[in-house]
């Protein structure tokens, strides 16, 4: 069944399974899958068509709503309906992840381990901020730290006695030991413009599917990559990577782009054109667009939109059900999105990619759903 949703967890209900267990040569998430399936609201898949217009909200003059050509596009955080103690949970979960490579021989992980834990500490850090902060409208104007830096430079992080920010996570350590332009896609900038912050944690075991399907819906987003009457245009996140991911500029990120942009997406006759810069939307990717989260009293939320209920949109509880006019807008246009590529026989296609050559001498290849888990079934070319 194809179903976008997301739930907060019911108020007394915990988060505190953070333990993080070993399992053989990796650690287990299972915790932060829970807490990220509980607050994540999936908008799958962009159809390149921009917002327009604005929408109204009836009553006042007061306008809340985004006016972001993206603002339909991105997975976003139900960040209204985050109670304190919800917010004291995930910041449990951050401290035992902060803590993690001082209590195990963390050098001796799998690098795909450690990929994987670096990109869920730099997420779970962003949603913990932003969540302490909240309601706020635009990521750029959140500042942390003693110093009141911005929330990418402040150095925050603390792992192994050594203070980090989340931009050194990126650059200094994601970016200087793994050169996979793929590893763009894993972090959670906490902004509609960035990639997507996923419904599951990242795993030494899925990390690449992972990473693979948030390039695809990232590339053929309107955020991502867009056609201009000559060339065109790129989301400002490439250029922060120039230096370190596309050395041989532009004809590096163009090779990387077409590898996962969809039929339309790049036109061929500007492969040797230079690409211009799109404007980054820092509107924080959350539902309400920063309006304030639901009393200490509220008890549950969920929305769900799934193909089998015909499209309607459901909720439970309150306060929090009771959503601005743009706010269920945006859930309408998702829900319609959605039964439109169930339509089309888009909404569950997968990804494909090479995986290592069998010994028989065939190239297999893995079939990743849209969450970036594997799909049943796998062939051979």
């Amino acid at each position: 069944m194809a179903e976008v949703r997301a739930h907060v967890v019911e108020r007394g209900a915990t988060l505190s399974t953070v333990q993080q267990p070993m399992r053989v040569g990796g650690i287990d998430y299972t915790a932060l899958d829970e807490i990220l399936g509980g607050i994540v609201f999936e908008s799958g898949r962009s159809d390149r068509r921009p917002a327009r217009g604005r929408a109204i909200r009836t009553g006042t003059r007061i306008n809340p709503a985004s006016s972001s050509r993206y603002r339909y596009e991105a997975n976003r955080i139900v960040f209204h309906a985050l109670t304190d103690e919800h917010i004291e949970q995930i910041s449990l979960y951050r401290e035992e992840l902060e803590q993690l490579p001082s209590q195990i021989d963390f050098d001796a992980l799998p690098d795909d381990e450690q990929l994987a834990y670096w990109l869920n500490l730099h997420n779970v850090v962003v949603i913990e901020q932003l969540a302490g902060q909240y309601p706020v409208t635009q990521v750029r104007s959140v500042r942390a730290g003693p110093e009141r830096e911005r929330l990418h430079d402040a150095r925050i992080i603390n792992v192994r006695g050594q203070q980090l920010s989340l931009n050194q996570i990126r650059f200094e350590i994601v970016g200087q030991r793994w050169d996979n332009p793929l590893v763009m896609y894993g972090f959670f900038s906490g902004a509609v413009g960035g990639p997507n912050i996923l419904g599951r944690a990242y795993t030494g075991q899925r990390v690449w599917s992972q990473l693979s399907a948030n390039a695809g819906e990232f590339v053929n987003a309107l955020r991502g990559v867009e056609l201009a009457e000559r060339g065109f245009q790129i989301s400002p996140m490439y250029a922060e990577w120039r230096d370190t991911l596309f050395p041989n500029w532009p004809h590096d990120l163009r090779n990387h782009l077409e590898a996962h942009a969809d039929y339309g997406t790049l036109d061929p006759d500007s492969r040797d054109m230079a690409p211009d810069l799109l404007s980054f939307d820092y509107g924080i990717a959350d539902i309400t667009n920063g309006q304030p989260r639901c009393r200490p009293d509220s008890t549950a939320l969920l929305y769900s939109t799934s193909a089998a209920s015909g499209g309607d949109v459901g909720s439970q509880g309150s306060p929090c059900t009771s959503l601005p006019a743009h706010s269920l807008q945006f859930v309408r246009v998702v829900t319609e999105r959605r039964l439109e590529f169930l339509r089309q026989g888009r909404l569950g296609s997968v990804t494909i990619r090479d995986i290592p050559t069998s010994p028989d001498g065939e190239r297999e290849v893995e079939r990743v759903n849209p969450d970036g888990t594997p799909a049943n079934g796998g062939s051979r070319r």
